[in-house]
């Protein structure tokens, strides 16, 4: 298949807003550019892939594939092309908390769009730049620009509608108004939000359900903050049903801070705290950073308001860990992109490093970024190459016994420092032509080649031994670790569904076992302490 085809396929499948379907395609055309040495072709396809990403809400795979899309249409002399890699560069790189980079790239859009009198395209560059400008608290600054987006949406020929700069207004309003209850105790007056709803409200029909559902969700927020929580039950189960159907969205996050807020204006505290938590949850989901640490803000001013201190203390620290690794990778990312500025002024004979890069970033979209083991995405097409070509092969899946303890009594810094590790000791039990990969969260998997489940089980042995036996109070004082390990075998038939799903099951057994083994343990030991205390 040649790449015009290919291109074809994916751009239809994206269009229809198949994104996962658009995908495979995408990598392919990819592929082919980069065996065709086709650096126009490579950018096109970064942006596709970029653009999918930013659909399934993986914005940190959207933001790579973005920023180099973006340099080699700045190579190429492609203005229209750098502007779109830079707005879905500058939208990851806002979800990712790295504000200065998004600013940036937005800036570099809006002047490309200036530069070639595109008033379409200006649209989209302001309202780029306003997002930005909101998710970095720059509060005064979003404003000014999103009323130009919708001035000049409006003076466009033909008429673009301003309710995405509106909605935008909205929100920026809402997370200000968030920040002065934080600091001074108590929310400003609503007029302001008020009107940028009232004016979002009447171009609604010039939008889609996604529109609705956050105007809505905006709404009910303010509803809850005028005291009108009976009025804001109704509009939050409206809000709800409109959500978008993709497995995840960044709205489901911002339906989490509705709710948060919901029982915190009912001073339903359990409910509260528990929303609170969840909120964190769905904004890391979907990777969207400034949503999480305002998570982590609510959450302790609800137990600072309950008279829990400690706790409150707690969430204030676990936000200053999480804006201190939002820092620290974002100084990482500013030093390579002036490292890549810098190469780039040396010599046309340094043009052929871009391909290269290419091939590396794609290698990394491969590669999980705390761990060094593969991701998901690499397991699942080796996985799937092995069951397809046969022979005798077994898959292993691990989980950390009470992650979420580790992490609530240690840090989170610590639980990442445990995952490295375990990452760390399954590479060195396994052999070069096995597969260890991280898929999610705590949970990692083996493939296992040319082993029988009887020789998988053996290695699972070795490498839960040596889990259990490795010295965690290196990592932090009192800290213990522990795995549960299920292997399978392939069978006859087997998807990698399939095999996935019955090395699942042995897992969670193999959990129930030492849990059980746990109590029983406990139990005897009690016992035997009764039996020593009775008298004679």
């Amino acid at each position: 298949m040649d790449l015009h085809h290919l291109s074809q396929i994916a751009r239809a499948a994206l269009q229809s807003g198949d994104a996962a379907a658009a995908q495979a395609p995408g990598e392919e055309w990819l592929l082919l550019a980069l065996e065709q040495q086709d650096l126009a072709a490579q950018a096109q396809a970064l942006l596709h892939l970029a653009r999918c990403d930013r659909a399934l809400h993986r914005p940190g795979d959207a933001r790579g594939r973005s920023e180099l899309a973006a340099r080699l249409f700045r190579q190429l002399g492609d203005a229209s092309g750098e502007a779109g890699a830079l707005s879905v560069l500058a939208h990851s790189a806002s979800f990712a908390g790295h504000h200065e980079e998004a600013i940036e790239a937005a800036l570099l859009g809006l002047r490309l769009a200036q530069l070639r009198g595109d008033g379409a395209a200006l649209v989209v560059a302001l309202q780029d730049l306003g997002a930005c400008h909101v998710w970095a608290r720059n509060f005064d600054k979003a404003a000014e620009v999103l009323r130009q987006a919708a001035d000049a949406a409006n003076a466009c020929k033909p008429r673009l509608s301003p309710l995405g700069a509106c909605l935008w207004l909205a929100m920026g309003t809402l997370l200000a108004y968030a920040g002065e209850r934080e600091q001074r105790g108590q929310l400003p007056p609503l007029g302001a939000l008020e009107g940028h709803l009232i004016n979002a409200r009447h171009l609604l029909p010039e939008g889609g359900a996604e529109s609705q559902c956050w105007w809505t969700l905006m709404q009910t927020l303010a509803q809850i903050w005028k005291g009108a929580s009976a009025l804001a039950q109704p509009e939050l189960q409206q809000a709800l049903t409109l959500l978008p159907e993709q497995e995840r969205h960044w709205l489901a996050a911002l339906a989490g801070w509705v709710q948060t807020e919901l029982a915190w204006a009912r001073r339903l505290w359990p409910q509260a705290r528990r929303a609170a938590s969840q909120l964190v949850m769905q904004a890391d989901a979907v990777q969207h950073e400034p949503l999480a640490q305002l998570g982590e803000l609510i959450a302790s001013q609800i137990e600072e308001q309950q008279g829990q201190p400690q706790r409150a203390l707690q969430r204030m620290r676990a936000l200053r860990e999480r804006e201190t690794r939002v820092r620290i990778a974002s100084l990482a990312s500013r030093e390579e992109a002036v490292q890549w500025q810098l190469d780039a002024r040396r010599s046309e004979r340094d043009r052929a490093q871009l391909a290269d890069e290419a091939q590396r970033l794609e290698k990394l979209s491969m590669e999980d970024p705390l761990t060094g083991l593969a991701n998901r995405r690499s397991f699942e097409a080796h996985a799937r190459a092995q069951l397809k070509a046969g022979g005798v092969v077994s898959l292993a899946l691990i989980d950390v016994d009470h992650f979420k303890q580790v992490n609530d009594r240690h840090s989170h810094l610590v639980g990442d420092q445990v995952l490295s590790q375990i990452a760390r000791l399954m590479r060195q039990h396994v052999r070069e032509h096995d597969i260890a990969a991280r898929l999610a969260g705590d949970e990692f998997v083996l493939l296992l080649r040319g082993a029988s489940e009887e020789i998988a089980q053996a290695a699972c042995r070795r490498l839960d031994e040596a889990v259990r036996k490795h010295d965690w109070t290196t990592v932090s004082d009192g800290l213990r670790v522990s795995i549960s390990i299920g292997a399978a075998q392939r069978q006859d038939g087997d998807t990698l569904e399939t095999l996935m799903a019955r090395s699942d099951a042995a897992m969670y057994a193999a959990k129930r076992e030492r849990q059980g083994a746990a109590i029983e343990g406990a139990w005897l030991t009690d016992e035997s302490e009764g039996e020593g205390d009775a008298p004679d």
